[in-house]
């Protein structure tokens, strides 16, 4: 039933970007990343009457590590972390090295249209605020009656 409805819930609801948002966890909670794999952070989004508000959780990122892009109706997250250390005892005999890299990614399909010009970010502690205001209140909803 199950893979029923998956097949056959496109057609019925349209894009499913539209309804469905990506879930975060996994190694976007906090578990350790395999190489090559992509965090998926938290995200809080609101609806406000005159904007869409998105606060998304960034662990260790610097500001200058950030991206944030709006591609037609859905918003862009994306950082970068890339970190080396080395130790040298040269009395010891050895040289240690490690290095990290950990990449965060997150699109969040936007409700209505926003005014991209007038969009502003702040980041602070870890997390991430993007306020996008809207470019026009969503129209009023009119009942069409069955005849």
């Amino acid at each position: 039933m199950e893979k029923a409805f998956r097949e056959t819930a496109p057609f019925f609801w349209g894009d499913r970007r539209a309804w469905a948002l990506p879930e975060a966890g996994g190694a976007g909670a906090g578990e350790e990343l395999a190489v090559g794999e992509t965090a998926t952070p938290y995200v809080d989004i609101k609806d406000k009457k005159g904007e869409i508000v998105v606060a998304a959780d960034l662990p260790g990122v610097e500001k200058g590590e950030i991206s944030i892009n709006i591609r037609g109706d859905t918003l862009e997250i994306s950082a970068e972390k890339k970190k080396e250390k080395e130790e040298k005892d040269e009395e010891a005999g050895y040289i240690r090295r490690e290095r990290s890299y950990t990449r965060f990614y997150r699109s969040v399909p936007l409700p209505t249209e926003v005014d991209k010009e007038k969009v502003k970010a702040s980041f602070e502690n870890g997390v991430l605020k993007v306020e996008l205001p809207k470019t026009k209140e969503g129209e009023e909803v009119k009942k069409i009656e069955v005849k």
